[in-house]
């Protein structure tokens, strides 16, 4: 791609057009404030100028990233998850940047991935496990990647983004979003934390850069002949036996281990799917497989709890790992 060409994507970051499409998606978000205080219902009531403001300082280059409000959540278990907050101006440009961005990477990911990408959905992903399923691979490795939007490495990120963005006005502002320090709501107030590690769980741009550094883990599965099904993180590689199966949860944690993330070592499972399994937060149970007949899947309630004996298999496998 030649440089005039992205200097053309980066004037259609900050176009009417772009920008006004930004603003439509934001406004449909979170009315939360960022560290500025600002809502989206402040925003609103000053909607021209602050647009236009928004728009020259782009034109200028003159827009720096602010400052990210942090902070946690309860999740079930005990832990806690990170969450950060934009301010409204910063949403409405990552909007406007993902717009323009992410075809020149949608063409490159593979087929595999179904997780916040157009025309893609949970409903097909479960689609490919039924189409798998009935070719008789019914062990599956059931991949998570332990504290994944935390650890990502953000260099190995850049590196990957900016192979397709050589412009250097779209470099600086990506930058800026990644490393940006965050202010952390804590008791007693808020604390200004540098951030090394990890993306922001809640930006606009994070599912685009998920699925930028997983793109890699895709390839090199697909090199090894896996099958695999992947939204976002959440990943699963299907296997004909459960001797497979242990093989290639091995592979996986090879894998993971090249882009610097980790398994986590009670998540990660091999089930059979035909004894039923979690994915996309729903039990799913597959019934009446058989290489002659249809099989179907259904949805458990969630307080349908199947019994998951795997998990005494992946604890002997995790004394393999150092």
């Amino acid at each position: 791609m030649t440089l005039s060409r992205q200097n053309k994507l980066y004037h259609k970051v900050h176009s009417d057009e772009n920008l006004t499409e930004a603003w439509h998606h934001v406004r449909r978000g979170s009315e939360a404030a960022g560290v500025d205080g600002i809502t989206l219902a402040h925003f609103q009531r000053r909607l021209f100028s602050g647009m236009k403001e928004l728009q020259q300082e782009l034109s200028e280059r003159r827009l720096v990233p602010q400052s990210i409000k942090r902070f946690s959540i309860p999740k079930s278990g005990g832990n806690q998850r990170p969450v950060g907050i934009l301010t409204v101006r910063d949403r409405i440009v990552q909007r406007a940047v993902l717009q323009v961005i992410e075809p020149l990477f949608e063409a490159d990911f593979e087929d595999c991935s179904f997780g916040y990408r157009r025309e893609r959905s949970a409903q097909m992903a479960v689609e490919r496990l039924q189409q798998l399923t009935k070719r008789g691979l019914v062990w599956v490795v059931h991949v998570d990647i332990q504290s994944f939007f935390d650890r990502i490495n953000v260099s190995r990120l850049e590196a990957l983004a900016f192979k397709k963005i050589t412009n250097r006005e779209l470099r600086r502002l990506i930058r800026g979003w990644l490393t940006e320090q965050t202010l952390t709501v804590e008791r007693g107030g808020l604390f200004r934390r540098p951030r090394r590690r990890g993306i922001l769980q809640g930006g606009i741009l994070s599912p685009l850069f998920a699925n930028i550094y997983l793109h890699q883990f895709d390839r090199m599965a697909l090199l090894h002949g896996l099958k695999l099904i992947r939204y976002a993180d959440d990943i699963l590689i299907l296997c004909r036996t459960k001797r497979a199966a242990r093989k290639t949860y091995r592979a996986a944690q090879q894998f993971l281990r090249e882009l610097d993330l980790e398994l986590h070592p009670v998540k990660t499972e091999i089930v059979n799917v035909t004894e039923g399994m979690r994915f996309l937060g729903q039990r799913i149970l597959l019934e009446q497989w058989s290489e002659k007949e249809n099989s179907t899947i259904s949805f458990a309630e969630d307080g349908d709890e199947l019994q998951e004996d795997e998990n005494l298999e992946i604890a002997d496998d995790n004394t393999l790992r150092t």
